[in-house]
């Protein structure tokens, strides 16, 4: 039913009251709310007749001649939002001279024929009673609190405002009378908290991807559906079976085609306006297209386990199973598809995506720096791809902008002395790809490899201590520890002479790693008298070469189109460092790894928002006690930027600094 026409004019002499337990108003100016107004603005423009808000369950809990209380169960967020619309256009209405209209509003929605506390048709919570009070007696003004409900009235308000001056004030409420919701009116030998945990806990809730495919279809006649479901669901369902998966595949596209990782819960949004701003309405059969392309590409890469002609670079890959850089490696493979970059190419990118992985991972460093670094390296790359106006430097471009672009921060590359400093006195046991590592050290060059599927992991000086080998080692038993869980003492064997080998002295496991003498890992060990701590660490070393030719580091010569290097700018205020880059329209790309000061909140509710926004959607993450970007972001100028990142208001200008030390208000601004 109409919200307005029916479930609140209809309950004339009705109060709503929202009770005690339930949670506070939370919904957003800048999220629901806004999201509601662009909702009524399609209904303005004629895209939609009415729009569907959702449910509103109740319980009526007081009835007399006079008056009927009535408990909401469910819907508070969007009822209050609703009465708060009501309350703008009121005053609008007052505001704009047209008293009849403003009355109008006021007895048929907004208040009874009463005195007393029934007087008004909503009661919001304890909580949120305050601000509202002042906005249902119309005296806004002296209000001094902070609420959401006063935050999200003024804004209502001046969106409402800018909206009849566009249509007319009677265009407007008639298109708010166009919100329907469904109306659940409980007995009174209805189970409210039980209704309420069927609706909101219970059942097997649609992901993201069941919406997403309902989205798709649903305005669709039956033999366009049949076409969509045939021709291509179908196929995304036969490669992702679990529903999850899918979602989990369908933020992966959206991030390779809007460089940027929305979270989980902000998935079938995105998608929705990803399908608007393509045109999803006619040009649906395209979209779909793409997104299957995309699947493939990514059944490719991490579901298959067929042979492949992108070798053995694929097979590396598939191995280390990271979904972190599935936005750039689909695109990758879309790029081989219609023949924009060659074979060799795609090998070779492959090839340094994998050195980059694996060296980060066997240096020990930790994943989240890089957990959402992709997007945005994509985005570099196909900035520079579409500069140059060809693929000719594909794989220089994407070695720039992963190794020579990250040598600063927290996303580097290891080089060889990083990575040799680190493995001398790792734990290389607790590593978790450490058993791949050593199977492509004995791979490695091998002309007649051999199956390395029953093998395991074997200490050669055990890492139980014994008298032999506390001897031996001439440690204590936490140095001796350390030096057993380091890469040189690390090989393989047969998982049954694994067992046998056990504490035993040197000579007894030479005779049982006999049967192992063919692996290239275990001859150099099964030629030795001994095995001391001296020959762990020659060993380490000789291993540690095997890694750094097998995974070499390598640089790119390649210069960036189009930057500047006096654009690239640094702020260092109140103990953080942030960087970015100055764009020639004075907008302000701050980089992933820069720092926010929180101390201090910025002035403008928006920035507020939007520091919420980005914890909520982990583009902003805690680190070392502090919070940093995960991901670049480009802010509209360099004083919005310093606000977000120090709080208060700030200019802009005269905090960020050139590669020279100018402050760029000197040195960059642009002045007539």
């Amino acid at each position: 039913m109409s919200l307005f026409e029916k479930f609140i004019k209809e309950a004339y002499g009705s109060q709503y009251v929202i009770p005690v337990y339930q949670r506070n108003y939370t919904w957003k100016k800048n999220k629901q709310v806004k999201q509601l107004l662009a909702d009524i603005e399609r209904i303005l423009k004629g895209e939609t007749k009415k729009h569907f808000i959702g449910t509103v369950v109740y319980n009526i809990v007081k009835t007399d001649f006079m008056v009927r209380e009535r408990e909401v169960v469910d819907g508070q967020q969007r009822l209050i939002t609703m009465f708060l619309i009501a309350y703008a256009l009121r005053n609008i209405a007052k505001a704009q001279g047209a008293d009849d209209i403003a009355q109008a509003i006021t007895s048929s929605y907004l208040e009874n024929n009463s005195s007393d506390k029934y007087k008004y048709r909503l009661q919001p919570s304890v909580s949120d009673d305050d601000a509202y009070s002042y906005i249902a007696k119309d005296i806004i003004g002296d209000y001094e609190g902070s609420s959401l409900v006063m935050e999200n009235y003024k804004f209502l308000y001046s969106s409402l405002e800018a909206l009849t001056k566009e249509y007319s004030l009677m265009a407007v409420i008639n298109a708010v009378r166009e919100i329907y919701i469904v109306r659940i009116e409980l007995d009174t030998d209805d189970d409210a908290q039980q209704i309420f945990e069927s609706i909101n806990s219970t059942g097997e809730k649609l992901t993201a991807a069941d919406l997403i495919r309902n989205y798709i279809m649903m305005r669709r006649t039956n033999d366009e559906q049949e076409t969509i479901y045939e021709k291509y669901w179908l196929k995304l369902e036969k490669i992702f079976p679990e529903s999850k998966k899918l979602a989990e595949f369908i933020r992966f596209y959206l991030a390779s085609k809007m460089y940027t990782l929305t979270t989980e819960k902000d998935l079938y949004q995105v998608f929705k306006e990803y399908w608007k701003a393509h045109d999803g309405e006619n040009k649906y059969l395209e979209i779909l297209g793409d997104i299957l392309h995309y699947a493939q590409h990514f059944e490719r890469l991490y579901l298959s386990e067929k042979p492949d002609t992108l070798g053995e670079q694929l097979f590396d890959f598939r191995k280390l199973q990271s979904f972190m850089p599935a936005p750039f490696s689909i695109r990758l493979l879309e790029h081989l598809r219609v023949g924009e970059i060659t074979l060799e190419q795609a090998k070779h990118t492959l090839k340094i995506l994998n050195t980059y992985l694996i060296r980060r991972y066997i240096n020990g460093q930790d994943t989240s720096a890089i957990s959402r670094f992709f997007p945005g390296y994509l985005k570099n790359v196909e900035a520079q791809i579409e500069a140059n106006g060809n693929f000719d430097k594909y794989v220089d471009i994407c070695i720039y902008f992963l190794v020579n672009d990250n040598k600063a921060n927290s996303k580097f590359m290891p080089d060889d002395t990083q990575l040799r400093s680190y493995l001398e006195t790792a734990n290389a046991y607790a590593l978790s790809n450490i058993r791949w590592v050593l199977d492509k050290i004995e791979s490695h060059n091998n002309p007649a490899p051999v199956d390395l599927s029953a093998l395991n992991i074997e200490h050669v000086m055990p890492q139980t201590q014994n008298e032999y080998w506390a001897g031996v080692s001439g440690l204590d038993e936490d140095e001796y520890t350390k030096v057993v869980n380091r890469l040189g003492n690390l090989t393989l064997a047969a998982s049954s002479d694994n067992s046998k080998m056990g504490n035993k002295d040197f000579a007894e496991k030479k005779k049982i790693l006999e049967t192992t003498k063919h692996l290239n890992l275990n001859a150099p060990i099964l030629e030795k008298d001994s095995w001391t701590v001296a020959d762990i660490e020659a060993r380490c070393q000789t291993l540690i070469d095997k890694i750094i030719e097998i995974f070499p580091y390598e640089k790119s010569s390649y210069e960036v189109v189009g930057k500047d290097s006096k654009r690239y700018i640094t702020l260092e205020a109140k103990g953080i460092v942030a960087m970015g880059y100055l764009n020639e329209d004075e907008s302000l790309t701050v980089y992933a790894d820069s720092q926010v000061y929180f101390d201090t909140e910025p002035s403008a509710d928006s920035l507020k928002e939007l520091r919420e926004d980005f914890i909520e959607k982990e583009m902003i993450i805690p680190k070392d006690g502090g919070y940093v970007f995960a991901q670049s972001y480009t802010f509209g100028s360099p004083s919005t930027a310093t606000d977000f990142i120090l709080g208060g208001s700030n200019n802009g200008w005269n905090y960020w600094k050139d590669n020279t030390g100018q402050v760029i208000n000197d040195s960059l601004r642009k002045k007539s």
